[in-house]
């Protein structure tokens, strides 16, 4: 931090904006980690939240994905129309409303899913050795506390 932090933004807090700083920098790290992972699969990061978010809860409209995922709609509709080319997921008519899509997981698509999830969850291992489960549970209480204050604003 420059040495005129306080003169700059006198009601500030340097601790706050190095943790919030090596947060994101932590948070870069770790989507180019997984990106590079996933890359050999042929499936981006956000493709695989998808086809995770799929197999976990079956089929979802393209807003429940938004939704879930945080993300814009044209956002999801560019996923899913690359994991559709792959044949990694299919679109069918809603039963319940005809106005509007469901999106489901095929077989191959189930492959891929746990392909990434043996190969992300093995080096989230390896990634996280460095703190305890104690540290690692304390960790993500503090990181729900910080959403929950963010997301409260």
């Amino acid at each position: 931090m420059p040495d005129d932090f306080y003169e700059q933004t006198p009601d500030a807090n340097i601790r706050a904006t190095e943790a919030v700083m090596n947060t994101m920098r932590t948070a870069d790290l770790l989507f180019d980690r997984i990106g590079r992972l996933l890359r050999p699969l042929g499936v981006s990061a956000a493709g695989g939240l998808v086809l995770g978010l799929l197999r976990d809860n079956g089929p979802l409209s393209p807003s429940e994905l938004g939704d879930r995922l945080i993300v814009t709609r044209a956002t999801v509709t560019g996923v899913v129309d690359s994991l559709e080319q792959r044949g990694l997921v299919r679109r069918s008519p809603n039963p319940a409303d005809r106005r509007s899509v469901l999106v489901e997981i095929t077989p191959p698509g189930l492959t891929v899913v746990q392909d990434l999830r043996v190969l992300v969850h093995r080096n989230e291992r390896d990634w996280m050795h460095v703190l305890s489960d104690a540290e690692l549970e304390t960790y993500v209480e503090l990181l729900h506390r910080i959403q929950d204050n963010v997301t409260a604003e």
